[in-house]
């Protein structure tokens, strides 16, 4: 399986790496589309707190340089899982950006919805992607597990205590028992 997804990963990710590197490059390209929301979305941002350099076509840019970056952080397999979260969070922003398929017709809505079911099929492949384990257990199941190793020495601890506990009365008992006996010895010998 280990192949599998030394393939299978920089080819999941290629399509994210130029896309992002593309964004990064050209920002206009995005804002094209809609550009009545990206100019409200820039008022928004100039009455915001943020500071001044910040307008849409740079948080466009920084969103196609942490694609472009989480494309090839899943490439190389560098912590793969987080690299696909960050790709779908990406990537969905530019599902705002999709063309009315049903206000399209010919040929031009044809490749629309070839375009869509595509981009459907890359996001189902990193959704598929967030939940591999590679091999290894999920984070859930190693908590579990770590919570019952916990419990069984817990309950172990426990019965080394309750036996050490048993053990440390009866040598008391004995103790007590011993120091009656001697008492009443003394006891005997003063009154006798």
């Amino acid at each position: 399986m280990a192949l599998v997804r030394r393939i299978a990963r920089p080819l999941l990710a290629a399509p994210f790496i130029l896309e992002g590197v593309r964004t990064a490059l050209h920002p206009e390209r995005e804002t094209e589309v809609y550009p009545k929301a990206f100019e409200s979305a820039d008022a928004k941002l100039a009455q915001s707190s943020a500071p001044g350099f910040v307008d849409v076509r740079t948080v466009v840019r920084a969103t196609g340089v942490v694609a472009a970056g989480a494309g090839l952080l899943y490439a190389t397999n560098r912590v793969p899982r987080a690299a696909a979260v960050a790709l779908l969070a990406t990537t969905s922003v530019g599902w705002a950006g999709r063309k009315k398929v049903w206000e399209l017709r010919g040929e031009e809505r044809l490749r629309e919805v070839q375009s869509i079911l595509v981009d459907a099929g890359l996001l189902g492949g990193l959704l598929l992607a967030t939940v591999d384990h590679d091999g290894r257990p999920s984070l859930g199941y190693r908590m579990d597990r770590l919570v019952e190793r916990s419990q069984k020495a817990a309950a172990a601890k426990q019965r080394e205590l309750g036996k050490s506990a048993a053990k440390a009365e009866k040598k008391v008992g004995k103790s007590v028992k011993d120091a009656k006996g001697t008492a009443e010895k003394k006891l005997a010998a003063v009154q006798g």
